[in-house]
């Protein structure tokens, strides 16, 4: 099967916006085995749309997902783009209509522009959007099946989870079997080695990497299933802690269960990484069930202060120490009353630096009732990685080794 991927908007193509719609459609369809051939990002001009459309004619392509220019404003022109190009009879979708009046409020009056998005082609299938009021449309045209999905990608993933990708799955001549295996705290090229080296190159099985700050995902595909969870099974037996828990899909889900399951509550102490970890936790449905709060403590006086760091103790070894570090997360569980603790202190940089205590030392220190560890990484990279590394890749997972051994 050949997929295209479209996305469409003046936005991608100046800068302004990430294209993040490629990354979460290429990621979903590479777990199915068959990652898009070919993606093109244009302007939201009918005469550039056309013209792609007429390319891809020429690709041999089975299935055209497009993303954006499907909302309220007059650049919005995707599906009636499409339907003009495929010859395809436009119409006013009333469904459509009673789902935007849900949204938006069923006492108010729907103005032109909001009515615009109900336009839809003859035929097609009708995708609910559960996080906007664009809907999703699905048809068949010129030998192919055609998606056109909302831009903003918190409208299109579910979408695409939902209704995009089963179908697709479906078309597939062999139905194609998928599992993935989520790691933390182990490189993707060490990873990479492993699988090389222990599982066995197959035509049949397809093998996918994608990495995060603090996880890897390893996706096995396959017509044959047994051969999937065979191939999975082996490499979590090989990886062994450092596979995450069942249903957990990054090292903050992890360490989430994991306290639950223990019946353990958290709090945090940051400095260098002014509140990263909390917002990487409270993004976490459901975290409240464990997660006290946050203290951050930029500045000495809060560290004395409502983390009871000694003064001698940061005159003695500094701000960025071990010592330090250990007396934020002792100080963190005794100020937020909880049963564990993750503290940071370092450099961000890009000033501050010394010989002694370059740009990128971070010390961490976990804390769970009256076991700790504290540990040093040097981090290289700009202020953003290291603040990102040091508190997802390293703090989190830190946390997540000790709540294993305890």
């Amino acid at each position: 099967m050949k997929i295209a991927v479209l996305n469409i908007g003046n936005e991608l193509l100046n800068g302004t916006t990430n294209n993040t719609n490629l990354v979460a459609i290429g990621q979903e369809l590479v777990k199915l085995g068959i990652p898009p051939i070919l993606q093109i990002a244009i302007n939201d001009t009918k005469e550039d749309i056309q013209n792609v459309l007429k390319f891809i004619e020429n690709q041999n392509i089975d299935v055209i997902i497009c993303s954006g220019g499907l909302g309220s404003t007059t650049d919005d022109i995707t599906a009636e783009t499409f339907a003009d190009y495929f010859k395809l009879t436009l119409y006013t979708n009333e469904n459509v209509i009673e789902h935007i009046k849900n949204i938006i409020g069923s006492n108010k009056t729907l103005s032109f522009y909001n009515k615009k998005q109900a336009i839809v082609p003859e035929g097609a299938t009708i995708l609910t959007n559960k996080n906007g009021t664009a809907p999703g449309i699905r048809f068949f045209a010129s030998n192919k099946t055609i998606f056109l999905l909302p831009g903003p990608t918190s409208e299109l993933k579910p979408m695409l989870i939902e209704k995009v990708i089963p179908h697709v799955n479906s078309l597939c001549k062999n139905k194609i079997f998928f599992e993935s295996v989520y790691t933390a705290g182990i490189a993707e090229s060490e990873i990479q080695r492993i699988v090389t080296e222990n599982i066995p190159e197959s035509n049949d099985l397809y093998v996918a990497y994608r990495t995060e700050p603090g996880c890897c995902e390893i996706s096995f595909s396959s017509p044959f299933h047994k051969l999937v969870l065979n191939s999975a099974n082996k490499l979590k037996a090989i990886l062994g802690t450092a596979v995450l828990k069942d249903g957990c899909k990054n090292v903050v889900e992890d360490v989430l269960l994991r306290l639950k399951e223990q019946k353990l509550s958290l709090g945090t102490a940051e400095s260098c990484t002014g509140g990263m970890i909390s917002l990487k936790i409270t993004d976490i449905p459901g975290a409240s069930a464990v997660f006290k709060g946050s203290v951050i403590a930029y500045s000495n006086e809060i560290k004395e202060r409502l983390l009871n760091v000694k003064k001698l103790t940061l005159e003695k070894y500094g701000t960025v120490s071990a010592e330090c570090a250990l007396e934020m997360a002792e100080g963190c569980c005794s100020t937020l009353d909880t049963t564990a603790s993750i503290a940071v202190t370092g450099i961000a940089g890009p000033s501050g630096g010394i010989p002694e205590k370059p740009v990128g030392l971070v010390f961490i220190a976990v804390k769970i009732k009256d076991k700790t560890a504290v540990i040093s990484y040097n981090i290289k990279g700009d202020r953003t990685r290291i603040r990102t590394i040091a508190s997802i890749h390293y703090a989190l997972n830190e946390l997540r080794k000790l709540l294993i051994t305890f």
